[in-house]
C-alpha cells in the first residue's frame, strides 16, 4: 500500500446546511479579520474593505464547484464515490471473516474463479485459472485419492510494491505464480492465522490437517509468542519450506491439489477472497514488520482491478486502478441467462450490451467514505456527492412509493435496483455462557419476546422478509413459511421464564432483573433499533445491555467467544446450503464458524449425510431436519433475510447487483462532467 498525505475537508455539507447563507456573511467578516496584519486583527476592517471581500466571496459562488462541496478534490474526476457504514477489520485474505472486509478486498485481488457478473442463476467461471477443472481419480503415496489441477493464465500484481521486484519479474511486472497460491494454502493451514476457511479446506485437502498440526508444533517449539516480528517471520519462512502433502506445484503456472472425495465443493473456495495469491517476498516483508502476523492486515498485495492506496480509519478508503489489470466488460449472452431486471427493461439491457468489451475497471479511483449515519449518506446522495446508495429506513419512504421510484427521481434519471441477498440475520447465543448454556426455556422466551414482524415493519419496511429457516431466498433449502406455529402469548412467555428459573425476569440470587449483554457495532439508526430490542426483551422482565464496539474489536470478541449474545449475519461464501449449516456443526465449535458452540449428534449426522448426497429429495429432507433441530434447540435467533434496494445517479454506468456481491466495483463508471454540472445546479445559492 502506498501511503498518501491526508487532505482536509474545508467545510462539510452538514456544517454548511446548519449555517445556511448566513455563513457567507460570517465568513466574509472572519476572512477580513484574519487577512489583516497581526497588529490590526483586534480592529474591524473598514466597511469598504469588508464589502470588497464579501463581493469577492459571493462571486466565487459562480465557480466550478458549490460552496458546500464536502469533497472538492473529486471535482472533474471520474472517481466513483460511495459510502460504507462499517469499517473493515483486516485486508489479510486468510484472516478476514466479516462482510466489510470482503466487500473491499474482493475488488483488490484475482482468484482462480469468480462468479459471472451478468449470468443467472449464479455461475462460476474462470478468472485467474484458464478453466474450471474436473475432479479426477488419482493416486498419492500409494493410496487412491482425487485431484484437480489449476492452470493459471498470465496475470500481474499491481506494480506498486517494492517487494514485487524479485527473480520472477518480467518486462511487464510480477506475474501471479502457482507458488503464490501454495503460500496462501499454507497460511490457511497455519493455526496462527486463525484462517476463516480452515474447516472447509481441512475437510477436503489431503494433508491439510497434518500440516496444521505440524505448524502448531513448530510454533510451540520456537516459543513463537515471545519472538520479535523479524524472528517470527524467520520461523514461519523456515516452517513453510515444507510442502503440504496434498498440494503440489507442478510448474510456474500449474498447481495440483489432492482431495479426499469426488465432491467439487472445494472449488468454491477458489472463488473467494480467502484464496487470493500471496507472493512470498511481500508476505515476508510485511510479516517481519508486525508481530503475530498482522503485517498484512492493512497491506493487501493487489492483483485485481484496484489496489489499496490509503485507509484512513473512520474517514475513507481509497482504491486506485491497477494499470496491469487486463479484463474487459463481459458480453450479454442469451436472454434466458440474463438477470431478471434486464429481462424486464429493454433499454437497460441495451445500455449494458453497449458496454461489452470496455476495459476494466471503468473508474480510475473508488473512494469509500466511512459514514455510519444513513441520513447523512442520503443527504449526500441528494446533493450529488454520492454516486450510489443502499436505501435505509432513513430514506426508503421518501424515495419509493409502492416499491417503485417516485416520479421526481425517475425524472432525474435515478435508477433503482433490487436484489435478495444471500444472507440471514439474527442473534447468536453463546452456549458456553453459564446463564445460557443449559437453559433452553430462557432462550425460547427471548425468541418469543421479539416481534420479528414489527421489527421488519419498523426498520426494514419493504426491504426484508421473515426468516423461517437458516437458508436465504435464492438458494436450495429456502423456506417461505414457518415449520410450525409458536405459542408466544404473554402467558406462555411467563411460563418459559418460570421454567428458566427467572420468574417475572427476576434473578433469585439478587431479586433484581436478570441482565443479559449483547455486543454490536454502531450502525445507521442503531440507537432506535437497539432501543426497540431492549424494549422487546424487557417484556420478560429482563434487562438487555447493549455493548457497542468498533468493528475490529467487535469481530475479535466474536472470534474469541467473548460474548453472551451477539448480533449475527451470515452471507453466503458460496451458493450451497452446507455453507450455512456448517455454522452449527459440532466439530466446528472449536473454530470461528460455530460461534454458538452448538453440539447436537442428530444435527451432525444430518449435516454429514447432506455432504454425501446429491439426490434433491433427500437433500430437502436433511435440510428440513437441521432447520427443525435449530428451531427446537435455539442456538440462534433467526430474524430476517434482507432485500437490498439501491439507487444510482444518472451519471453512472448501468449496474447489476449480484447475489454473491463480489468484485463489482470494476463494472461502474462515472461521467464526471455530468456529476459536476448537477452538483453546481442543485447546490447553487441563487
Amino acid at each position: 500500500m502506498r501511503p498518501k498525505k491526508k487532505t482536509g475537508i474545508p467545510l462539510t455539507f452538514t456544517q454548511f446546511n446548519a449555517f445556511g447563507r448566513g455563513f457567507i456573511l460570517r465568513s466574509a467578516r472572519k476572512l477580513a479579520i484574519h487577512s489583516a496584519p497581526q497588529k490590526a486583527r483586534s480592529k474591524v476592517l473598514p466597511a469598504r474593505e469588508s464589502l470588497f471581500l464579501l463581493f469577492a466571496l459571493l462571486a466565487l459562488a459562480g465557480c466550478s464547484r458549490p460552496w458546500n462541496h464536502p469533497y472538492p478534490e473529486t471535482a472533474g474526476k471520474d472517481w466513483y464515490l460511495i459510502a460504507m457504514a462499517s469499517e473493515p477489520s483486516t485486508m489479510d485474505p486468510v484472516r478476514m471473516n466479516d462482510a466489510p472486509s470482503f466487500a473491499v478486498a474482493s475488488n483488490l485481488v484475482v482468484t482462480p474463479f469468480q462468479y459471472s457478473y451478468l449470468k443467472r442463476p449464479i455461475q462460476m467461471e474462470p478468472f485467474l485459472a484458464r478453466s474450471i477443472p474436473e475432479v479426477m481419480n488419482g493416486e498419492l503415496e500409494g493410496r487412491s485419492v482425487y485431484f484437480f489441477d489449476l492452470h493459471l493464465s498470465r496475470k500481474y500484481y499491481a506494480p506498486v510494491e517494492e517487494c514485487l521486484k524479485d527473480e520472477f519479474e518480467d518486462d511487464r511486472g510480477r506475474p501471479i505464480l502457482a507458488r503464490d497460491l501454495e503460500l496462501n494454502l499454507k497460511r490457511n493451514a497455519d493455526p496462527g492465522s486463525e484462517a476463516f476457511m480452515y474447516s472447509l479446506l481441512a475437510e477436503n485437502i489431503v494433508g491439510f490437517e497434518e500440516y496444521n498440526q505440524y505448524m502448531r508444533e513448530k510454533r510451540e517449539k520456537s516459543n513463537f509468542g515471545i519472538l520479535s516480528a523479524e524472528e517470527q517471520a524467520a520461523v514461519l519462512a523456515e516452517s513453510y519450506a515444507k510442502p503440504i502433502s496434498g498440494v503440489k506445484v507442478l510448474g510456474p503456472d500449474r498447481l495440483r491439489i489432492y482431495i479426499k472425495s469426488s465432491s467439487d465443493r472445494i472449488l468454491y473456495f477458489f472463488a473467494m477472497v480467502s484464496s487470493a495469491p500471496i507472493p512470498w517476498n511481500c508476505w515476508n516483508h510485511y510479516v517481519s514488520q508486525d508481530r503475530n502476523e498482522h503485517g498484512l492486515d492493512r497491506n493487501l498485495i493487489a492483483s485485481g482491478p484496484f489496489y489499496l492506496t490509503s485507509w484512513e480509519p473512520r474517514d475513507k478508503i481509497i482504491l486506485d486502478r491497477n494499470e496491469l489489470y487486463d479484463e474487459k466488460y463481459p458480453q450479454l449472452g442469451d436472454e434466458s441467462s440474463w438477470p431478471e431486471a434486464l429481462k424486464k427493461d429493454n433499454q437497460r439491457a441495451a445500455n449494458v450490451r453497449e458496454l461489452s468489451g470496455t476495459p476494466l475497471p471503468m473508474s480510475d479511483r473508488v473512494i469509500l467514505y466511512l459514514i455510519q449515519s444513513g441520513s447523512t449518506v442520503w443527504t449526500l446522495f441528494e446533493q450529488g456527492y454520492q454516486d450510489r446508495v443502499t436505501l435505509t429506513s432513513d430514506s426508503y419512504e421518501g424515495v419509493l412509493e409502492g416499491g417503485e421510484l417516485r416520479q421526481e427521481y425517475i425524472e432525474r434519471g435515478v435508477r433503482l435496483t433490487t436484489e435478495a441477498e444471500l444472507a440471514t440475520f439474527g442473534w447468536i447465543f453463546n452456549l458456553e455462557d453459564p446463564v445460557l448454556k443449559n437453559n433452553l426455556p430462557l432462550r425460547q422466551a427471548i425468541r418469543c419476546s421479539i416481534n420479528t414482524e414489527e421489527l421488519i415493519r419498523r426498520f426494514f419496511e419493504g426491504r426484508a422478509i421473515i426468516a423461517h429457516g437458516l437458508i436465504p431466498p435464492g438458494m436450495e433449502g429456502f423456506r417461505n413459511s414457518p415449520m410450525h406455529a409458536r405459542d408466544c402469548s404473554p402467558a406462555r412467555m411467563q411460563e418459559l421464564m418460570k421454567a428458566a428459573g427467572y420468574p417475572d425476569g427476576l434473578d433469585p440470587k439478587t431479586n433484581k432483573p436478570l441482565t443479559l449483554r449483547i455486543i454490536d457495532v454502531p450502525r445507521p439508526a442503531s440507537a432506535s433499533f437497539h432501543s426497540f430490542l431492549v424494549e422487546q426483551v424487557g417484556r420478560l422482565g429482563i434487562r438487555l445491555q447493549v455493548d457497542l464496539y468498533d468493528a475490529p474489536t467487535y469481530f475479535e470478541k466474536r472470534m474469541k467467544g467473548e460474548f453472551q449474545i451477539t448480533t449475527w449475519a451470515w452471507g453466503a461464501d458460496y451458493p450451497d446450503p452446507q455453507n450455512f449449516f456448517q455454522l452449527f456443526y459440532g466439530p466446528n465449535s472449536e473454530t470461528t464458524y460455530n460461534e454458538a458452540h452448538f453440539i447436537d449428534p442428530d444435527f451432525d449426522a444430518a449435516y454429514r449425510a447432506l455432504e454425501r448426497t446429491s439426490d434433491p429429495a433427500r437433500r430437502q429432507e436433511l435440510i428440513a431436519t437441521m432447520n427443525g433441530i435449530l428451531e427446537d434447540r435455539v442456538p440462534v435467533l433467526l430474524f430476517f433475510h434482507r432485500i437490498s434496494y439501491g439507487i444510482s445517479q444518472p451519471w453512472t454506468t448501468p449496474y447489476e447487483p449480484h447475489p454473491m456481491g463480489t468484485n463489482l466495483l470494476q463494472y461502474i463508471g462515472v461521467d464526471a462532467a455530468a456529476r459536476d454540472q448537477f452538483q453546481l445546479k442543485y447546490n447553487s445559492l441563487w
